[in-house]
């Protein structure tokens, strides 16, 4: 019987342990989860915290026996964190009558708004011309003929107001927007030109 404080000291012995029982205690954990991806994050989070926990722990057990109950109070652990998790998010399903996920809706708000005051940092015609090619669905040649400018001066703002979003909006806002998932729905609020 090996004792497990002398065994995960030395990192490489601890890299061993971990390639020698990764499988099965994935496994394991899998009859307890039936999630395998959950499963799999709980045996590295066994081995993790094994590893921060290396100076303080003091158990005189073999580390197959140690790593077996370890993953068995992670997994039971997890399960519990789950359906913690899903009493909430239900509770704020009937509360709001909202039937999608509440995280990605939640996500959805926050990129729209973080959108909507990027939009504020571009100077007026640069925000008018991004508006009506991005919101409008214009092309360059029609907001050239609506303005009154030239095609190149549209390409020139349109390219000033990338320029000056990538610099204002987290990248995925950005993706977002140039994307355009929510150009729809942002279109439907009033901006100021």
């Amino acid at each position: 019987m090996k004792v497990l404080r002398e065994a995960i000291i030395d990192g490489n012995v601890l890299e061993g342990y971990f390639r020698q029982y990764f499988e099965v205690l994935h496994r394991y954990a899998y009859t307890i989860i039936k999630d395998s991806d959950e499963a799999k994050d709980v045996v590295q989070n066994v081995f993790l915290q094994l590893w921060q926990r290396k100076n303080d722990i003091a158990i005189q057990q073999s580390v197959r026996s140690y790593l077996y109950t370890a993953t068995h109070n992670t997994s039971l652990n997890s399960l519990r964190s789950s359906k913690t998790r899903s009493t909430h998010q239900q509770g704020a399903v009937a509360q709001t009558g909202y039937t999608g996920n509440v995280q990605e809706e939640i996500d959805s708000r926050e990129i729209r708004k973080e959108i909507l005051a990027a939009l504020d940092h571009l100077p007026d015609k640069c925000r008018m011309i991004f508006y009506k090619n991005r919101f409008e669905e214009k092309s360059y040649a029609e907001i050239a003929a609506e303005l009154d400018i030239s095609v190149k001066t549209v390409e020139a703002q349109m390219g000033k107001a990338l320029r000056i979003l990538r610099e204002v909006l987290s990248q995925w806002a950005l993706v977002v927007l140039l994307l355009g998932s929510l150009i729809n729905e942002l279109g439907k609020v009033s901006c100021s030109i």
